[in-house]
This record gives C-alpha cells, structure tokens and sequence, in this order.
C-alpha cells in the first residue's frame, strides 16, 4: 500500500459559521455538497476535492458521538501540532490575508524550497501554506526567526 496524499482534515469547530467563515475568507475554500449525515458540519472545497471537513463540535449530540466512535466531540487528536497546504501564488495570499486584517506569520527556508504562511482558525488550530520559494519573494507579515540548520 502506498499513501498517495492527505485527503482532507477534519476540524471539530466550537463556532461552525464563524469557522467556515474564516477558512472561506482566509484561504479561499468553498462550500460545496456535504452526505446527509444527522449532525451540523459542513464541507469546504479547493477546487474540486472536499479538503476540509467541519463538524460543529456539541457533546450533546448522540449522532455526532456515534459518527466518531465515542469521542468527546469537543476533544482532538491531543498531539497534532498544525495543518499544512501547499499553495499558489503566494502575493495573491498574502495581499488577501492583509485586507483581510487576518494575522500571519513568515518563514522562508530556501534549503527546502519553500516560503511558508502561518495564520491561526477560530479554534486556535494553526494552518500552514507552503508556496515555492524565491529570492524575489517579499515579506509582507512578520518574519518568524529563521530556523537553525545542522552543519
């Protein structure tokens, strides 16, 4: 068996509107066709595939509970440390987040080709979005420290 790629990710959000909101305005997903499953959520698409999948995360809801298996629908995975995206056309991204008045953070390390965006959804999950690195990329949020590399 051979992974081929992320499917999609699944975010149990407090404010389901508030959080499609953001990932529609911040990152440009759409909402797009959902199954009839019996509990609030919906599917956010880039493109033609459902990369995001929201569920509204209520501990009362017994069809949300069997759905996962009997999580607390307010908890996670517990470890998971943030999401990344590859992206397009990184001066389009960061002129969005900036009109946006969305906070980000970035990185580049050439060593690995890529120019990174950090920026956090309304449930404080950090999301990454990878774009290919240039040495005519500019700067337009606050620069993270650049990591330290091994000799």
């Amino acid at each position: 068996m051979n992974i081929q790629r992320i499917d999609h990710f699944t975010i149990r959000a407090a404010d389901l509107d508030a959080s499609a909101a953001f990932y529609q305005r911040a990152l440009g997903l759409a909402d797009g066709p959902r199954p009839g499953f019996r509990f609030p959520g919906k599917w956010l698409y880039a493109g033609a595939a459902p990369v995001l999948h929201l569920v509204a995360a209520r501990e009362d809801d017994a069809e949300l509970q069997a759905y996962l298996g009997g999580r607390d629908a307010r908890a996670g995975s517990g470890r998971l440390d943030h999401i990344a995206l590859r992206g397009q056309n990184l001066v389009d991204m960061q002129m969005r987040l900036l009109s946006l008045g969305q906070p980000f953070y970035e990185r580049v390390v050439p060593e690995i080709g890529e120019h990174q965006l950090f920026l956090q959804d309304p449930d404080g999950v950090t999301i990454e979005v990878i774009f290919p690195y240039s040495p005519n990329n500019r700067m337009a949020g606050p620069a993270l420290p650049p990591l330290a590399v091994s000799p």
